[in-house]
């Protein structure tokens, strides 16, 4: 099953960039919250593998051409 294949896969990269962030003495605050999004992203990689393993995912809606926006220039503060 590729949903399998890729929950090992997945969790082995996050275990790494764990050990990573470990290694670069990164607070455990930053970390915590760069590892909840890469569990996240893990978890939305896994559940569309097992989605497209089941064939459950709608056919792409086409994409509606968008209209150009004039560009103004950014202020910024000094």
């Amino acid at each position: 099953m590729a949903a399998d294949r890729t929950a090992r896969n997945v969790a082995q990269r996050v275990d790494a960039l764990a050990a990573a962030l470990r290694a670069a003495g990164v607070s455990p605050e930053r970390s915590a919250g760069l590892l909840a999004s890469a569990a996240t992203a893990a978890m939305n990689a896994v559940m569309l593998d097992a989605l497209l393993e089941e064939g459950q995912v709608a056919a792409p809606a086409p994409v509606a051409e968008a209209a150009i926006v004039e560009q103004q220039p950014i202020r910024l503060a000094a």
